[in-house]
């Protein structure tokens, strides 16, 4: 697996996202990973700032740019830059912890650097990259309770609403997956048939090229309904992806919510939460793991993120937050990017 040292070292850390929320502590892995540097050489993942230089850059602009460059460059902030594993731009300050032995990295290496590759070069791995990925089988689960409806921007009431923004999103993201995905869409709130029903299913795991057009008129059509059953219909879309579990395929839910747990019944809400983190773990630990990946989008300002990151986590997945609700789409992209 080609990674950043970053990525690695917060993995190693117990962080594998590289953020911890107030109150939350790293969970360092059983078998920490130690980078091998090719003999042949690599490259940097470089972090470039660039000073445009567009008829819409005014002096001004560019002047206080290249400031900017300046103080991030000098010795005392490149400092901190390395304090979060990443490399010094300016070489003048020497590699030193988190890059160390101790973290699985080795700061002598690299002993080659590669050239980085030509545009042609690059734009025809990016064309390859869809044809030798590993497939995904992965099941949408989509909130549509009564807060959906309401505006995504609060200071425009008039505008689109959560909902709204939420399906766009989700038809422009189902462009993304090859037509051999396998790939399932399930809407979720209270009484959703009008009597005790908390989900419905609009498409089964089922490859996708054939449906998805028909996928995408079904979501085009969603409306908001009522509570928000979280916890339950998160541990039954799990199950449900666990019984059907291919080794093949990356198994994943991708959960879209904008709301914490209201089944009517908060004296649970503890219960449901905590067996559905066991039930997680216990399912991606040991060797005979069956990694069901859980991607979390926290929609909105009235989730929980730090919740839903326990979810996320506890399955070795990404945590998404789009607590800004117009953001959804770009949000939405890179939670679809992992297949």
């Amino acid at each position: 697996v080609a990674v950043e040292e970053k990525s690695l070292i917060d993995y190693n850390a117990g962080n594998p996202d590289g953020e911890l929320d107030q109150g939350e502590k790293p969970r360092k892995p059983r078998t920490p990973l130690v980078a091998i540097y090719p003999t042949e050489g690599t490259l940097y993942s470089d972090n470039p700032l660039f000073i445009l230089d567009a008829d819409w850059v005014s002096g001004p602009q560019r002047a206080a740019a290249q400031q900017f460059q300046k103080f991030v460059m000098e010795p005392k902030n490149q400092e901190k830059v390395l304090k979060f594993g990443f490399r010094p731009g300016n070489p003048a300050v020497a590699v030193g912890a988190p890059i160390t032995a101790d973290n699985g990295v080795d700061p002598n290496q690299p002993q080659t650097l590669l050239e980085v590759p030509s545009g042609a070069v690059m734009d025809e791995l990016l064309g390859r990259w869809a044809e030798q990925r590993k497939g995904a089988r992965v099941m949408l689960v989509i909130d549509v309770s009564g807060s959906m409806g309401d505006p995504a921007d609060p200071s425009d009431p008039g505008g689109p609403t959560k909902l709204d923004l939420a399906k766009e999103a989700v038809i422009d993201g189902l462009d993304s997956f090859k037509a051999e995905d396998l790939v399932g869409v399930r809407i979720f709130t209270s009484g959703i048939d009008g009597g005790s029903a908390d989900f419905v299913d609009l498409a089964p795991v089922q490859a996708i090229g054939p449906n998805r057009e028909r996928i995408k008129n079904q979501v085009d059509q969603l409306s908001p309904l009522n509570g928000t059953p979280l916890y339950s219909v998160t541990q039954r879309s799990y199950d449900q992806m666990l019984t059907g579990y291919d080794p093949a395929l990356i198994n994943a839910v991708i959960l879209l919510t904008d709301g914490r747990n209201d089944d009517g019944n908060a004296a649970d809400d503890r219960d449901q939460l905590q067996s559905l983190l066991a039930d997680v773990k216990n399912s991606n630990d040991g060797e005979n793991s069956r990694p069901v990946r859980i991607f979390t989008i926290a929609y909105g300002g009235d989730t929980n993120p730090a919740e839903l990151k326990r979810i996320s986590e506890a399955s070795n997945a990404t945590a998404y937050t789009a607590t800004d609700a117009t953001t959804i789409n770009d949000v939405f992209a890179a939670v679809v990017s992992n297949f």
